[in-house]
């Protein structure tokens, strides 16, 4: 800060002093700025030298180097050095180094140019992989898929091998997946691989891998052991993720195929922890009620077991699903032999979470078939509920009129 004369104050000895020291800086600004000029001038020009005896003895006499044209050229190359050494000291007056700036930027380009190329690189790589194990007759992918089927027969934690995971990229995946021998894996690597397909496969294809290999190893578990393994049990959990798939690869061929009540258990179990969507279950509701084509004969103790779980989800389900409902159960009109609990549970489970969504064709069509098949513990209850639904009804439709 250095004294104004107009304002007529003279600043305090100690910023009198602050401003020699000021000045003096400036001035050493000055003297190292021209030092630094003139070195660098003077590194250019010996470089110019030196590139002008190099020229001399390996491009004397060659016409194609014009005199003035090379004149040029090492001129504008010294501009271009000494505009760099000036740009390197200012940065350098700053703390930074040149080269230090140079080389970030270079690796910070580096790195991200590296990623791309590791990214398509594994992108070619998995597409070469893929065209080759779609050939099965290659005795190297035999070998491979063989050798896997043996590890997962064995397998009990830990990760997967790549090649497994990228069958369900392969259009030939069933033939592939039938070198690993599904039956003789463990339930843990049937778990792991559940989890894979789930995921992977669309519902179509994740069908019939549910189908054709979850279901049998599960059936077969629970025929041996009397009960399910848990690593089973989660591989079922996880199977979930696709509904529709789970319903027409397990479910439904399950109970068309002389489903035991244990397994019935078993899989209601998993169906009541599993939140699904409510779409799902009604559309599952509505094949099962048409499962056995109204015939009575075909109907098993399993079947109202596993409609009493998904009825007691409390699923807001469409009247066309509640309406299939009330048709199975009508339909046992005319069977005359006695029925298990399990079915008149089942039509209380309907009539007290849906009551009030059904018509007065609906409450008549069940108070019919209480005259057919009557349960002294539970046909009451069922009466009790249909009155007070339809007493609820008059009630509401009286208040809207007043």
């Amino acid at each position: 800060m250095k004294w104004d004369p107009t304002r007529g104050v003279r600043p305090p000895k100690a910023l009198a002093e602050a401003d020699l020291i000021d000045e003096d800086h400036e001035e050493e600004e000055n003297v190292i700025d021209a030092a630094m000029s003139a070195k660098i001038l003077k590194i250019a020009e010996d470089q110019q030298n030196e590139f002008d005896g190099i020229q001399m003895e390996e491009g004397a006499g060659d016409p194609m180097v014009d005199s003035n044209g090379y004149a040029m050229i090492q001129s504008e190359w010294a501009d271009i050095e000494v505009e760099n050494e000036e740009m390197n000291q200012f940065i350098r007056k700053n703390g930074i180094a040149a080269s230090e700036r140079i080389e970030e930027s270079r690796t910070l380009a580096d790195l991200i140019l590296s990623k791309i190329r590791e990214k398509e690189e594994k992108k070619a790589s998995a597409g070469n992989v893929a065209s080759e194990v779609c050939s099965i007759s290659s005795p190297k992918v035999v070998e491979v898929y063989t050798a896997i089927g043996q590890f997962l027969a064995k397998y009990r934690s830990g990760k997967l091998p790549k090649a497994f995971k990228i069958i369900p990229r392969l259009e030939n995946w069933e033939e592939v997946l039938y070198l690993t021998e599904p039956t003789k894996w463990t339930p843990n690597a049937m778990h792991e691989a559940s989890k894979i397909f789930a995921s992977n496969l669309n519902p179509r294809m994740a069908q019939r891998f549910y189908n054709l290999v979850l279901l049998p190893a599960v059936r077969e578990d629970i025929s041996t052991n009397k009960k399910l393994n848990f690593h089973y049990y989660e591989a079922l959990k996880k199977a979930l993720f696709k509904p529709a798939a789970w319903f027409k690869g397990i479910l439904l061929p399950l109970l068309l195929d002389q489903c035991t009540l244990r397994e019935a258990v078993i899989f209601g179990s998993i169906l009541s922890k599993v939140t699904i969507p409510p779409l799902h279950i009604a559309a599952s509701l509505i094949r099962i009620c048409n499962l056995h084509h109204g015939d009575p004969q075909q109907w098993s103790v399993s079947t109202s077991y596993i409609m009493c779980i998904m009825l007691n989800k409390k699923c807001s389900l469409p009247i066309t699903a509640v309406t299939a409902c009330v048709d199975h159960f009508s339909s046992f009109a005319n069977h005359s032999a006695e029925l298990p609990v399990v079915w008149h549970r089942a039509l209380l489970t309907l009539v007290q979470r849906y009551k009030y969504d059904f018509s007065q064709q609906h409450r008549s069509a069940i108070s019919a078939i209480l005259k057919v098949h009557f349960h002294k513990g539970i046909g009451p209850e069922i009466r009790q509920e249909l009155q007070h639904a339809a007493t609820a009804k008059w009630t509401s439709t009286d208040a809207m009129h007043d």
